[in-house]
């Protein structure tokens, strides 16, 4: 099994987006990547270079790819078909989503039940052209898919984040391919739910892909009690799965960075491994987010673009000092 993990908050982006090569599927997952507001500044010029590279990579998986997986409907997950493009925040539009979707079989989070509203309007927003262009278009919930040698097998929907979160659900993903597993546990974010833990467990994987707790929003959208619980399972977790790679939410704080030093002495007893995304991939960690406020102070944009960041917020152009 070959596993190219695209995107991440440690690649410079809002992204988990990965190309998975097993013996008999080649599959492209949450085939979407991002950016985010963040210290009251839109991304810096560096960030948006980063997103442009991210999508153009994804789809050039997309390419080799038979099969496409969506775990859930928030835009750094999946592209949607945009008629006019998004310079904002994705870089989406209608001949991006065209190169990955046409022609593929697409597995897809269930747009009608155990959703949210938020994601339900996006999903049904998404479907019709998904239908036009795409393959086959299957609702992966509860569903397992033999294909040669390769399992698929897709969760229950599992609460993103907390239970009962207004965020609504995710699916996760295992592959199975001549008895190695690899888990894809998007933004399950630790995890903190219990009943996702024992979903991981269940499903013995021998590595995985997973978000953490979002270490950014804690003390405002996530409590210190279940951020303390998804550092709890994760060092849990390091007891049944041999290699964590762990990204996402959690590293859009650079303080992410000492826990994943007291997580990596955890593995480093059971005899396990965790990793970044980048240290997975053997590059440098580029926590871009996280650093935003730096970029900004050490590698100044010109003048146009602050310009330009200023009327997308709607602020009245004023000359720009250094």
């Amino acid at each position: 099994m070959k596993i190219k993990i695209i995107g991440g908050e440690t690649l410079g982006t809002r992204s988990l987006s990965s190309f998975i090569e097993c013996s008999d599927i080649r599959i492209l997952i949450d085939p979407g990547v991002a950016l985010g507001p963040r210290f009251n500044l839109l991304p810096h010029p560096i960030e948006y270079e980063n997103l442009m590279k991210t999508r153009k990579e994804i789809e050039s998986y997309a390419m080799e790819s038979d099969a496409v997986f969506i775990s859930h409907y928030h835009y750094d997950h999946f592209t949607p078909f945009w008629r006019e493009i998004d310079n904002l925040w994705t870089f989406a539009d209608l001949r991006s989503a065209e190169k990955i979707y046409k022609n593929k079989q697409v597995f897809i989070k269930d747009p009608f039940n155990n959703i949210n509203e938020s994601q339900k309007s996006r999903a049904r927003e998404f479907l019709p052209n998904l239908r036009n262009v795409a393959k086959e278009v299957r609702i992966a919930d509860f569903k397992e898919y033999k294909i040669g040698n390769t399992k698929l097998v897709f969760s229950n929907p599992l609460p993103h984040g907390e239970d009962n979160t207004p965020l609504g659900k995710v699916l996760m993903l295992c592959i199975e391919d001549k008895g190695e597993k690899f888990l894809f546990a998007s933004d399950v974010e630790g995890p903190i739910s219990e009943k996702v833990f024992e979903e991981i467990v269940r499903m013995k994987p021998n590595y995985m892909l997973i978000s953490g707790p979002p270490l950014y929003l804690l003390g405002t959208k996530l409590s210190h009690n279940n951020f303390q619980k998804a550092i709890d399972n994760l060092s849990r977790l390091l007891k049944h799965v041999d290699i964590i790679i762990l990204d996402h939410h959690f590293l859009r704080s650079h303080e992410s960075l000492n826990y994943i030093k007291k997580l990596k002495e955890t593995a480093d007893n059971y005899g396990s491994m965790l990793m970044t995304i980048a240290e997975f991939n053997n590059m440098e960690i580029k926590m871009l987010e996280a650093y935003r406020k730096e970029l900004y102070r050490d590698k100044p944009p010109s003048e146009e673009f602050i310009e330009w960041t200023r009327k997308k917020n709607g602020i009245p152009p004023i000359s720009y000092k250094k």
